[in-house]
Parts: structure tokens; C-alpha cells; sequence
């Protein structure tokens, strides 16, 4: 296996507000390291160099293929046997080319190709490319080569919007996708375990009169952990990566005085007043999000395009009344 073609359609990317483009190919872990080609043999003439990757433009009628980069390939036998490692090639000229093109071209023939070489070294022979990892029988979605495209767009991409593809596009259809999900993937863990079974908490008067007093209280406005792991809500099946982070959420109550650390507005301040004064005729202020950061996500969106995208509002940094 001397060279292998990708082929992309790209008919369904956004072009709007693009930066750059990358290919990623994951040279996996060979089930016999003794098979791995690192380094060249004495008759390559390579003089212990590495081997080298070549990815060319693919040949298209009167058009030749192109060379658009070279890169050594590292020695990944080193600690422990041979390691996994994605392969990254920056195309975004030839990307920017083909979009120049785009309008010359229908809607179903834009697809990007491109082909990978591997040599003994620089200027040396073809060599397999299997011998390097990069066998392509028997592997999964997420081993498999992609095309990378980012960019940073003056719209505020909802992530809702992204399961409200996968699922449906009405509200109820969404949380029955939501629901079914959760249930498949906690359904074998709830079947072959028993709940223990959870005793009643004693009643107010038969504790002390400190511990009703702080059973009661709730804490103040302040922010607390929230664990999202997308792996037990199902959705791993197209959640490349993170597969979990922290979202925090806020909790607490709103009492007076409002403490200037929770940043009150001038409203929340009067609303907070009135409430400490005539709780029938106003309600308090709520404990809410004051500043929220983006996380990114990298997926397979629903027309099974890996995308790489930074979604806003994602993290709570801290909460206020308001």
C-alpha cells in the first residue's frame, strides 16, 4: 500500500469567517511493534533518517497533483511501545484555492482529494504506509481520517441548535430524544443493580432545636459544581471531545444585605429591600449567572461533517442576584 486518497465533500461547509484548514490522519498503534518502520534500513541510503510523509492534490484531468507538504515521521517506539498519534497537515491554501473555484463548481461535485505518500526518507523509496500505522481496515468513526476546518463567525452559535438537528426540530421530539438516550446508555448499570433502600429523615420536632434551624437555612448566592459528561447522557456517539467538563451552576438565596461580591444592580438592590420588608408584595432576587465562558466542542454534526467549534455561555464564572 503505497499511497491512499481522502476524499471530502465539502458542499455543506460554512465559508463565512473561515481561518484555516487542516487534515488529520491517526497513525494507530501496530498490534506487532516489530512491524513499525521508524528510521531506514541500511540499503534506503537514508543514513538512520526518519521516514517522510507526502501529501499531494489528487491528479484531475489536465491538472497534476501538487505537493503541499512534507513532514518527518517521529519515532513513536520509544516508552513503552508503539503509540497512537494524529498526523496533522495544514491545507488551508489549497482549501482557500477551491473556495475561489466554488462558484465555477455545483453543489455536488465540492469535494476536496487529496493523497498520502510515505518514503524511506526524504528523496528515498515508497515504503507501505500499514508499516506505519496508517492501515485504514477496522476503524472506528473516530480514527478515521478528517477534515478540519475553523474559524471564528459573528453569530452566536446555539448548541441546541446542533441536537435539535440530530433529533427533531420541535421542542417535545428533542426532550424524547434527550430522554431515550439517557435511558439506553443507564438502563444495563439500573438492571443489574438493587436501590438500597432510603429511610425517611426524621421529623422537625424529634431533632434540636440548633439542627432545624440549620437544616433549614439555605446559603447564601454563591456558585456550586455541576459535572456534565456527555458519555453517560449517550451522546458519545458524536461528542468527539471534551466527553466531560465542569458548567457549575448558582445556587443560594438572595437575602439583605446583598453583598458586594455578588455584584447586585441597583434594581436587585431595591427589589432585595422590599422583600426583607413586606415578603407578601415582592419576591426576592434570584441567584443567576453573571458571567458565563465558551468551551469548544469537537463533533460529528448531522450531516456527519467533524466540526470544531467554540460555543459561548458555556461555563459559569461567577453569579449575582439580580
Amino acid at each position: 500500500l503505497r499511497r491512499q486518497r481522502y476524499h471530502f465533500n465539502v458542499s455543506s461547509l460554512e465559508r463565512d469567517g473561515l481561518l484555516g484548514a487542516e487534515l488529520r490522519i491517526l497513525r494507530k498503534r501496530l498490534s506487532d511493534p516489530r512491524r513499525a518502520s521508524v528510521g531506514s534500513t541500511a540499503d534506503g541510503g537514508g543514513g538512520g533518517s526518519s521516514p517522510c510523509l507526502k501529501l499531494y492534490t489528487c491528479a484531475s484531468g489536465k491538472q497534476q497533483a501538487a505537493l503541499l507538504q512534507t513532514k518527518a515521521v517521529e519515532d513513536l517506539l520509544g516508552g513503552g511501545g508503539f503509540s497512537s498519534k494524529w498526523e496533522v497537515f495544514d491545507v488551508w491554501k489549497v482549501f482557500k484555492g477551491f473556495k475561489a473555484q466554488q462558484n465555477q463548481q455545483t453543489q455536488q461535485n465540492q469535494q476536496l482529494c487529496f493523497e498520502l505518500e510515505g518514503l524511506e526518507h526524504r528523496g528515498g523509496r515508497p515504503m507501505d504506509l500499514r508499516t506505519l500505522g496508517l492501515a485504514r481496515p477496522g476503524r472506528t468513526n473516530k480514527e478515521k481520517a478528517f477534515f478540519l476546518a475553523f474559524g471564528k463567525s459573528k453569530k452566536r452559535d446555539l448548541f441546541y441548535n446542533e441536537i435539535k438537528a440530530r433529533s427533531g426540530h420541535d421542542n417535545k421530539t428533542v426532550y424524547e430524544y434527550l430522554f431515550t438516550q439517557r435511558r439506553m446508555r443507564r438502563a444495563p448499570a439500573a438492571r443489574g443493580a438493587k436501590k438500597p433502600l432510603q429511610q425517611p429523615p426524621p421529623p422537625p420536632q424529634s431533632l434540636p432545636q440548633h439542627q432545624v434551624v440549620k437544616t433549614q437555612a439555605r446559603p447564601r448566592c454563591h456558585r456550586r459544581r455541576l459535572h456534565v459528561n456527555f458519555k453517560e447522557m449517550g451522546w458519545d456517539d458524536w461528542i468527539i471531545a471534551p466527553l466531560e467538563y465542569e458548567a457549575f451552576h448558582c445556587d443560594g438565596v438572595c437575602d439583605f444585605p446583598i453583598r458586594s461580591h455578588l455584584e447586585p444592580t441597583n434594581h436587585a438592590i431595591i427589589q432585595t429591600l422590599m422583600n426583607s420588608m413586606d415578603p407578601e408584595s415582592t419576591p426576592p432576587t434570584c441567584c443567576v449567572p453573571t458571567r458565563l465562558s465558551p468551551i469548544s466542542i469537537l463533533y460529528i454534526d448531522s450531516a456527519n461533517n467533524v466540526v470544531y467549534k467554540q460555543y459561548e455561555d458555556m461555563v459559569v464564572e461567577s453569579c449575582g442576584c439580580r
